[in-house]
């Protein structure tokens, strides 16, 4: 181009825009395109997962899981972020509840973890009790700190019907107004996702159980559990898993409702399944929601990352309204999901658990 080529810069600067533009739509569609399967951030087994911050700290629990030749009942990780490094916590449970049957080695699962206005830490977790034999309870515990030792807070569990067949997967919300409640799910075929108010501390019930969702989809399979509830732009929001665990059917949805005990609208589709954001999970679910400081959340939840393991992974969870998406893109979240380790060193897998509150094929 000569010096005073005026038609040439023009030429020139035609075609920068046209450049700019085409680099700005792959730029675009590069970043709405997942590339590769979801990356565990603790890639060992930790099957149901629960995250609570403390501090300047979040800690994970799990369902008891084999770790070297021992089984932890309530294993537990720590990290300062949540796809950064976790680092192992130890048994958050050491010694089994009086009331809990531990000729199958004291299974314990579903463990969820509150922090209590007085500074303690509440557990709730699943057991399957002495008597009524064979029944599927829930507990309580309490500890000073969100490492443990839990302690149960008394010799019975505080929820257990016979008549329910079970009763799993419990879960603390509190409020805007200060009440307490615990949600869980009951029930072999058809199974229900129940609100419990609870005293003031969590750990007496009160007055009568409020049904919220029952599975009557079919692609829930009968099966709806593992309840976490938010309140989001005046609505609640309870996300829940359905179909069975190892279907490859597994998956994550949500109902919304403008009070606490409904009635809820499940959300047309399904929210998380195997194939969401490029997937590299099967049957997620068993999901918790953790609450963010960037104006969205994050949604915690296992995935089989390969046969007889469910790993943890994350996904940011974000709002329009009272309505949830999720990304797996947020600038906050570490791409390079890092090795449950500890010490340095990987932990060495140990025997596999069974399912126990799917054994019996229940539902």
């Amino acid at each position: 181009m000569l010096p005073h080529d005026r038609g040439g810069r023009v030429r020139l600067l035609r075609l920068a825009r046209r450049t700019l533009a085409i680099f700005s739509v792959i730029a675009a569609t590069t970043a709405a395109t997942p590339v590769g399967p979801q990356v565990p951030v603790i890639s060992r087994d930790f099957p149901d997962p629960n995250v609570v911050a403390a501090g300047s700290a979040y800690w994970a629990y799990s369902t008891a899981s084999g770790y070297g030749t021992a089984v932890r009942h309530v294993p537990t990780a720590r990290s300062t972020s949540m796809r950064g490094t976790w680092t192992d916590g130890g048994d958050a449970m050491p010694v089994l509840p009086s009331w809990v049957d531990s000729a199958r080695g004291g299974s314990i699962w579903a463990p969820d973890v509150s922090a209590r206005s007085d500074g303690s830490y509440l557990l709730y977790f699943t057991g399957r009790a002495k008597a009524p034999q064979n029944v599927q309870c829930i507990g309580a515990a309490l500890a000073t700190s969100p490492r443990g030792p839990f302690r149960s807070v008394a010799d019975k569990p505080i929820v257990c019907r016979p008549e329910d067949i079970d009763s799993i997967d419990p879960k603390a919300f509190t409020d805007t107004d200060g009440k307490q409640y615990l949600l869980y799910t009951s029930g072999r075929n058809n199974a229900t996702i129940w609100a419990q108010p609870m005293s003031r501390d969590g750990i007496t019930a009160v007055g009568d159980r409020r049904a919220l969702i029952k599975a009557d989809r079919p692609d829930e399979s009968n099966v709806v559990e593992a309840p976490t509830l938010v309140r989001k732009d005046g609505k609640y929001v309870l996300f829940y898993s359905a179909n069975r665990y190892n279907s490859g059917a597994y998956f994550t949805n949500y109902a919304t409702a403008s009070s606490i005990g409904g009635p809820y609208t499940k959300a047309a589709g399904q929210l998380l399944n195997k194939g969401t954001l490029g997937g590299g999970f099967v049957n997620p679910g068993g999901q918790d929601v953790v609450p963010g400081s960037r104006g969205h959340d994050y949604l915690v939840f296992h995935g089989y990352s390969k046969p007889g393991q469910r790993s943890m992974y994350v996904l940011g969870l974000h709002w329009s309204g009272s309505t949830p998406s999720l990304r797996r893109d947020d600038t906050d979240l570490d791409r390079d999901a890092q090795p449950f380790m500890s010490r340095s060193d990987e932990l060495p897998q140990g025997p596999s658990l069974p399912a126990e509150r799917h054994e019996d094929d229940r539902r």
